[in-house]
């Protein structure tokens, strides 16, 4: 049986010095990300957009709506609302 690691806005807006900090982010993914990356499984990140006017975080064209460079991997899947 193979397994999937789903990972949901692992942006930089909620790492240190984003609009939104969630104190302890790199750390939680970081765990269960290695373990997936060291065994071959798939990995699939997906990004939010905000395009709602007045939108305070995960703004396009902004450095906090990409994914974080501690998470992504180039030969994982990035699914956004493109």
């Amino acid at each position: 049986m193979s397994r999937c690691l789903v990972l949901i806005d692992i942006q930089n807006d909620y790492f240190s010095g984003g609009r939104m900090e969630l104190v302890g982010m790199a750390e939680a993914a970081a765990s269960v990300l290695a373990r997936f990356r060291k065994e071959g499984e798939t990995v699939v990140h997906f990004q939010h957009r905000s395009v709602r006017p007045g939108a305070g975080f995960f703004v396009p064209g902004t450095v906090g709506v990409e994914i974080d460079e501690a998470v992504v991997g180039a030969a994982e899947l990035l699914a956004g609302d493109d």
